[in-house]
């Protein structure tokens, strides 16, 4: 680092450099750079020396309370690098399990207001993250996901699964090509091109698009709300028990049963996927491709 050089405006040119090499978009460079005061301390974790990362797995375990961190996959970086705007709230360690971020402050002033990039050489592979009044962003991954959001947002891109508990808070997600298993309570999950469901909803909203041709699928809904958008090549049979709640498709459906307990039953396409429905006080909608 340049000792002419302040160190806010080494973070500020940190996220410039990203910008121009499409690594960040404009929009999160504003969120990482909005409120940081010129005379900004910065916490420069050094890059790692290149023998002390041998033996440790690409995975991460990230600990978001109250800040906001921004992982990436940046090839010009020898070994994970962590830098924020203010010094001595986060750490970044390689341990057996993996690299793993938290603060070390404890939350002593500093709520809300630190920003900090999370620079990988390799593409992360399994991410376990707890977020607590904080934001997370990830870049695709090359593993699974498991995510705890207690009142905070995560974004991220592709992983081979999901696991995730949102509670109070909300994560969206994009191209998970395995298993999903999605616990909404209180919370916002918002998940497209995806191939498989497994969710439990209560008190919260799923909202759900991809494509079901295959297997078997479940949906419980009790006192929240679930929206599944199911893309072209979508092929299912579903049935619903529903207890006091609503189920809506827009394609053919029988239903059966009296005023606060009604049966739903039907088939898009050739009936390739089913797919399990039990509503309680919530209530759920099946979309096709073609609808809005």
């Amino acid at each position: 680092m340049n000792e002419q050089q302040s160190p806010a405006e080494d973070f500020r040119s940190q996220v410039q450099r990203l910008v121009a090499e499409g690594k960040l978009t404009a929009e999160e460079a504003a969120g990482l750079l909005e409120s940081t005061p010129a005379d900004a301390p910065e916490a420069v974790m050094p890059t790692a020396q290149q023998d002390s990362s041998e033996g440790i797995p690409p995975d991460l375990t990230l600990k978001v309370s109250g800040y906001t961190l921004t992982v990436l996959h940046d090839p010009s970086v020898d070994a994970p690098h962590l830098s924020a705007n203010e010094d001595g709230v986060l750490r970044l360690a390689g341990t057996p399990k993996g690299w793993q971020v938290q603060r070390v402050d404890h939350f002593g002033g500093h709520w809300g207001s630190v920003k900090a990039i999370l620079s990988m050489p390799f593409m992360p592979r399994h991410v376990r993250a707890t977020v607590e009044g904080g934001n997370l962003t990830l870049p695709d991954l090359g593993g699974e996901m498991q995510a705890d959001v207690n009142g905070g947002n995560i974004r991220m891109g592709r992983a081979a699964s999901l696991k995730a508990e949102v509670n109070g808070g909300n994560l969206t997600a994009t191209e998970l090509d395995g298993p999903t298993h999605l616990g909404i309570n209180g919370g916002n999950l918002s998940l497209t091109g995806a191939y498989s469901l497994n969710a439990s909803v209560n008190g919260g909203n799923l909202k759900w698009a991809g494509v079901l041709s295959g297997g078997d699928h479940r949906l419980e809904v009790n006192a929240g709300n679930a929206t599944l958008h199911l893309l072209s090549g979508s092929s299912l049979r579903v049935d619903a028990d529903v207890t006091v709640g609503a189920f809506k498709a827009d394609f053919p459906t029988r239903k059966s049963g009296g005023f606060m307990n009604t049966r739903h039953a039907g088939q898009l396409g050739s009936g390739e996927a089913y797919l399990s429905c039990k509503v309680a006080a919530g209530q759920v909608k099946l979309l096709t491709g073609d609808s809005r």
